[in-house]
């Protein structure tokens, strides 16, 4: 009996505080490595480019870091030659929530001085807000979960002030390395006291390792005078990959 209260005590122990587990997961969120591009692709009918896309069409994204700046290209399911959809622009995602990917920018630059609405001075933090102080949110730790055979601490957070600003609700931390696996986040989306839920996975890509998104889920629940529609996407982010170059015309307007 002892023996078994002296192994729970020594259990507790070992398991960090919400609070340190979060600040842990800050640090290895800033240690990732920002490639200078990433390129994926993604079911076009899921886009806001949808409307430019044949059935079954997917569309390959090429994101340069340094701005966030974006071209898009199809990538048909038939014989019809891949077509142009954005080149320079910005991206969004499911339930037009953003899609940023990094929470620096390589080489000290600095984000363009006015970025459009969906892609943040700082292009994580409108998705993440893991580098907020702790302080500005409740951190209770719901458990431990497993998410593609890591064991993770699940963290449930409450914005203590402005929920706008610090949109991060839960974040699932790998229990040996800090690294998040996965984050949930909410934003108003278009009408009036609607929003959004997101969810982000994450997973190391490539020989190189690299942390990136991997499956996105988003829902929206949009009040109309008469009654309640619910938008939802849930998808798979595939051919992943980091070119070394890019064509710069690739990100001209």
């Amino acid at each position: 009996m002892i023996q078994a209260f002296a192994l729970v005590v020594a259990q507790a122990a070992a398991t960090p505080s919400p609070a340190q587990i979060f600040a842990r997961a800050q640090r290895a969120w800033l240690a990732r490595t920002i490639p200078p591009y990433e390129s994926f692709a993604v079911a076009c009918e899921k886009t806001f480019l949808a409307p430019h896309c044949a059935a079954g069409d997917r569309v390959e994204f090429t994101v340069r870091a340094s701005d966030g700046r974006t071209y898009a290209q199809t990538l048909p399911a038939g014989p019809t030659p891949p077509k142009v959809l954005l080149r320079g622009g910005y991206i969004t995602g499911p339930a037009d929530t953003p899609l940023g990917f990094y929470r620096v920018l390589p080489n000290g630059q600095s984000p363009p001085p006015s970025p459009p609405p969906n892609f943040a001075p700082d292009p994580l933090e409108t998705i993440a807000t893991v580098t907020s102080s702790a302080h500005v949110y409740d951190i209770r730790l719901a458990g431990q979960e497993s998410i593609d055979g890591r064991t993770c601490y699940h963290l449930v957070l409450r914005p203590l002030t402005a929920p706008d600003r610090y949109p991060l609700r839960e974040l699932w931390v790998d229990a040996s390395s800090f690294e998040i696996v996965q984050l949930t986040y909410e934003r108003p989306y278009d009408a009036e006291h609607t929003r959004a839920s997101v969810r982000y996975r994450f997973a190391p890509i490539g020989k190189d390792r690299v942390w990136a998104i991997v499956h996105i889920e988003a829902d929206a629940a949009i009040h109309q005078l008469f009654s309640t529609k619910t938008e939802r996407v849930d998808d798979d982010l595939s051919d992943i990959s980091f070119p070394s170059s890019a064509p710069d015309w690739y990100f001209e307007p």
